[in-house]
């Protein structure tokens, strides 16, 4: 800028919004942070904006930008003076700081982040400041400073949705009356930047089979203006994955497997009740008993090759877990079996639970109500409970959950 009294920027509490519930249930959040001017001395301020706008990618970067919203704007300071809720923190001399805490409210309904190689929904928010001089040789001066800001999605607690999430997943499925296969966790819920800890089981339905590799991958799907905002197309891709060739010496051995990219190496390990039976010229072992295959995959770090799930928006993502196994059936012919199930990507969530009294901490037990005494000896007397109308007088929102997975697909090739 020409004229310039100092350097502006904006410090955020958190870098990320977390919104909790589907977009029709979930309520407003706030941005919390402070503006922070750093000056050789105390400036009056006319104006000072933050705003909550879609991002620009570079003009010469082929990613596709979607800007689905319009500006949110909030004065912390209009016409020289703050909001109520706002608090200006006065001009300290010995950091040349001045700064003003706020906290700027956005609705629940606002699109989540995405960053992949062809399309993005990005967000940044914009601070920018007016200040006055007595001299009129130099009218105001302009400042503004943007910072990167993410905003993602979790179910809200007790809602269908976290309910259906937070049960263990156990998938089953026969292939040809011949083999069955089952993939258990201990959740539908996966982390970025984390393992994740499955099972599967492979067991003998008769006597003839066996078993060249076995794994498991995570597979991401992604629908939406992906290349064209005109026009919604799909596509899928394996993000994640682990899997290795089974021998008579790699039981009970966990073996790496060849990842996709950097991060995604995990491990698989396998495990007989009894010593496998050793086929001379014959890979793989035979499936005369049942074989668990013990694996972890570890999830990339979001935003980098692996997206939230998504339910509505310009662009909707959904993941799924495959357990596959490489298996050769009595006539020698080999067959890729894969067992599919429904799973989540979300970010981590920043609620701080609530711990409530035990029993044995009866002093910090609270009367919410009383309800009237009356004699047992009465039998004319009736009354409701006491609670009635308050019940009544709550309104419980139900959370509707992202597109449910209502069975398995195995499927052969």
């Amino acid at each position: 800028m020409l004229f310039t009294k100092g350097k502006l920027e904006v410090v955020l509490d958190s870098p990320d919004v977390v919104l909790y519930g589907s977009p029709r249930e979930a309520r407003f959040t706030e941005i919390t942070g402070r503006v922070v001017l750093t000056s050789k001395s105390a400036q009056p301020t006319s104006s000072l904006i933050v705003r909550l706008k879609p991002k620009h990618q570079n003009p010469f970067n082929p990613v596709l930008s979607l800007l689905w919203m319009s500006d949110i704007t909030y004065a912390i300071v209009k016409d020289g003076q703050i909001d109520d809720a706002s608090v200006e923190i006065p001009y300290d001399s010995s950091t040349g700081q001045q700064q003003w805490r706020f906290a700027m409210a956005i609705p629940g309904n606002i699109f989540e982040t995405v960053y992949t190689p062809e399309v993005s929904v990005a967000y940044e928010l914009v601070v920018e400041m007016r200040t006055t001089s007595v001299s009129h040789w130099v009218p105001f001066s302009k400042l503004s400073h943007s910072v990167p800001i993410c905003i993602k999605r979790l179910p809200a607690t007790d809602s269908a949705w976290a309910t259906i999430a937070n049960e263990p997943m156990y998938a089953s499925a026969v292939w040809r009356n011949s083999v069955e296969m089952t993939a258990i966790a201990g959740s539908r819920i996966m982390h970025d930047a984390q393992s994740f800890e499955v099972t599967g089981v492979v067991r003998p339905l008769h006597k003839g089979m066996r078993l060249l590799c076995a794994g498991f991958e995570i597979r991401e799907s992604l629908e939406g203006y992906l290349r064209c905002p005109a026009q919604e197309t799909s596509q899928r891709s394996t993000v994640a994955k682990c899997s290795c060739d089974i021998t008579t010496t790699s039981l009970g051995i966990t073996r790496r497997s060849d990842p996709v990219s950097s991060d995604m190496a995990g491990g698989v390990r396998f495990k007989m009740e009894y010593p496998p039976v050793s086929i001379p010229h014959r890979a793989g072992v035979a499936i005369d008993q049942e074989i668990q295959v013990f694996g972890t995959v570890n999830v990339p770090r979001a935003y980098t090759e692996i997206q939230y799930d998504i339910a509505t928006g310009p662009i909707r993502v959904s993941h799924e877990l495959v357990f596959s196994a490489s298996i050769v059936d009595e006539h020698g012919q080999v067959h890729n079996v894969r067992l599919s199930s429904g799973i989540y990507v979300l970010p981590k969530s920043t609620q701080v639970p609530v711990d409530l009294p035990r029993y044995e901490h009866s002093d910090k037990d609270i009367l919410l109500a009383a309800g009237r005494r009356w004699s047992l000896d009465s039998s004319t007397v009736s009354c409701l409970p006491s609670w009635t109308q308050s019940m009544n007088a709550q309104h419980i929102c139900q959370d509707s959950p992202p597109p449910a997975y209502s069975h398995m697909i195995i499927q052969s090739s």
